[in-house]
């Protein structure tokens, strides 16, 4: 400000020795056109000097906006990558452990009979893990949550996602509630053929929402990596192909959202 309060008033003092003719035409037309280049090179010299800082400043704030992002992608995916191994151990037991148990359990093994007995309290120590299990899953959970809520300003863009995700969780948690009911009203009864066919059902049922959430976990995975690295690495994850029963997280947020 003061090189150009400088520049005009010598020109200004140019201007009074012309007017009072101490300085010849030609000595004032040419001092003036020196004036206004000063001015010119000094104009743009400090809109290049704002504009280049002001592109610094962008890059620098690019900069860490990339770094943050890595930074809650590694965090992210570590989160998920333990949940995975959580619902695959949970997984195990509605396929697998339960049936051992009531197999080992089973005290008539003649196979007209009709009506199975168990062991005591069979049945009411598989509703007590299904509890545990059901408690594992609202952990695993929470966890995930609490992760997400971290670096929110980060994850914002992903909220519709998160929000479809955790309305799948839900939907989970219904079921295996359900099942906790069930079960145990099966341990006050006599206990038929028919009932370990309909509680293997249950349990596949339970087990098929538990592989839909591991899909949708790696679905938010997969738009985490593509849009944080994505460009850094000129290439992105193919996404997961899925149609009806089964969509993909993508698919179920467009569908949720089409109208909004």
């Amino acid at each position: 400000m003061l090189t150009i309060i400088g520049i005009l008033s010598l020109a200004v003092f140019t201007y009074f020795l012309f007017v009072k003719k101490l300085i010849p035409g030609e000595f004032f037309f040419g001092s003036i056109v020196v004036y206004l280049g000063w001015l010119f090179a000094f104009l743009t010299g400090l809109f290049h000097t704002r504009q280049n800082r002001e592109d610094n400043l962008i890059i620098q704030n690019n900069e860490i906006k990339k770094r943050l992002e890595i930074e809650t992608f590694k965090e992210i995916n570590k989160v998920i990558v333990e949940n995975e191994e959580v619902l695959t151990d949970i997984s195990t037991y509605y396929t697998f452990t339960w049936k051992l148990k009531i197999k080992n359990s089973i005290k008539n093994k003649k196979p007209n009979d009709s009506e199975i007995v168990l062991e005591t309290h069979t049945l009411t120590h598989i509703h007590l893990e299904a509890r545990e299990q059901n408690t594992r899953l609202i952990e695993l959970w929470k966890n995930f949550i609490i992760s997400i809520e971290a670096y929110e300003i980060v994850l914002i863009r992903f909220n519709k996602l998160r929000e479809v995700l955790n309305k799948e969780f839900r939907k989970m948690l219904f079921i295996t509630n359900d099942f906790e009911n069930y079960i145990l009203n099966l341990a006050r009864k006599k206990l038929l053929k028919e009932d370990l066919i309909a509680l293997d059902e249950k349990m596949r049922e339970i087990d098929n929402k538990i592989m839909d959430i591991g899909c949708y976990l790696r679905d938010y995975r997969i738009e985490l990596m593509n849009s944080m690295l994505g460009d850094i690495f000129h290439s992105k994850v193919p996404k997961r192909k899925a149609k009806e029963p089964n969509k993909t997280l993508t698919q179920i947020a467009k569908d949720i959202y089409k109208d909004s």
